[in-house]
């Protein structure tokens, strides 16, 4: 009896996370998969997007604090969903240079992948693109597109996503650290790109890069939340603000909420995808941390899980059951088959100067609202 009563009590404690509240089946299931194959290396800040029951990966960086060494990757990996396994894939065509930070968007009726911008990085100096590459699954090839019109200025760290026949890309940020708040659109079929608002524009949000979007419109509306900006003193500052795009008009409106309805602290480089109505968001910096065992600035990854009801307009924190998911920054969010898939990234454990420091997630996570 005493056995069991402990057992009891100790499941019980392993679901209370962070604020004391129990996790809950009710607000959806972490599970760490069991995967086979060639699962991604260590890396942060990959591109993936989905294509039915493949999640395709490409790229990112190996950013190392204790060596000081950027391995920047090219490589492309799928995942399928029902199987559990993960393989390298050998593309004919390409591939595009090595980058990380760069957006993804796969478009289902053509089988296609879409890869934007990004770029290499060293602790001095930011070396972004502005190329556009598509990846056809069915051929297993790589190509480069040229549009027809001039390409958005290059730039790491944008949104993208697609709607119907066209790709559209906000914000990033350039070699000259000056953060962008534009809006692009590129028509698939005329092959071109065109400016919708331009930079600086009065109504768009405050400029900024790597803010967390879920990749998907819901009702002709886009969302964005965070990111960073830089102010006037050239320093990086994190966002706590919601933006929506009402795509047919190209109207910008920022999300106001009552008290218990916005999300806090700011956060960025966290992981978001779209499922429904709603924009889930996982993990990112958050405000304070370390800066010990060679990381070049403060790291305070965490392991919260968002969710914000678009057409409610409201964010609420979700305490899920299942297994228990790292804090991750950096890492990578996909949408398929009705659950959001999490992959790459790391954590950074410096507890009064003593590592590990980094610690690269190589597991796949599935949440399933």
């Amino acid at each position: 009896m005493t056995r069991r009563i402990a057992l009891a009590l100790g499941l019980a404690a392993a679901v209370i996370l962070a604020g004391g509240t129990p996790a809950s089946a009710s607000q959806g299931v972490w599970r760490r998969l069991p995967v086979s194959g060639q699962p991604p290396t260590e890396r942060s800040a990959p591109v993936a997007a989905a294509l039915g029951s493949s999640i395709y990966l490409f790229g990112g960086v190996r950013d190392d604090f204790a060596t000081g060494q950027n391995t920047f990757l090219n490589d492309l990996r799928r995942f399928d969903t029902r199987t559990g396994v993960w393989r390298l894939l050998s593309p004919h065509g390409g591939p595009p240079p090595a980058r990380a930070f760069g957006v993804a968007a796969a478009q289902a009726s053509t089988g296609r992948v879409f890869v934007f911008g990004g770029g290499t990085f060293d602790n001095f100096s930011l070396s972004p693109l502005n190329d556009l590459w598509a990846y056809s699954a069915a051929a297993n090839t790589w190509t480069e597109l040229h549009p027809r019109t001039s390409a958005p200025a290059a730039r790491s760290g944008p949104v993208m996503w697609i709607s119907g026949d066209r790709l559209y890309l906000f914000g990033g940020i350039t070699a000259a650290f000056a953060t962008l708040n534009d809006l692009w659109a590129y028509d698939l079929r005329a092959n071109t790109w065109t400016e919708l608002i331009p930079d600086g524009a009065p109504g768009s949000p405050p400029a900024r890069h790597v803010a967390q979007a879920g990749g998907a419109e819901v009702g002709g509306v886009f969302t964005i939340y965070g990111g960073e900006t830089i102010d006037a003193t050239g320093n990086f500052v994190q966002l706590n603000d919601t933006w929506q795009l009402r795509v047919a008009t190209r109207t910008w409106t920022r999300v106001t909420f009552p008290s218990g309805g916005d999300i806090a602290p700011p956060r960025n480089y966290g992981a978001a995808a779209t499922i429904g109505q709603n924009l889930y968001l996982h993990g990112g910096d958050l405000p304070g941390g370390s800066a010990g065992c060679g990381a070049p600035f403060p790291q305070n990854p965490n392991n919260e899980l968002w969710r914000f009801d678009v057409r409610a307009k409201k964010w609420a924190r979700l305490q899920p059951a299942g297994d228990p998911v790292a804090r991750l920054k950096r890492h990578v969010a996909v949408a398929a088959d009705g659950r959001m898939y999490v992959v790459s990234g790391w954590d950074f454990q410096c507890a009064d100067g003593v590592g590990p420091g980094q610690v690269w997630n190589l597991n796949t996570y599935a949440f399933t609202p």
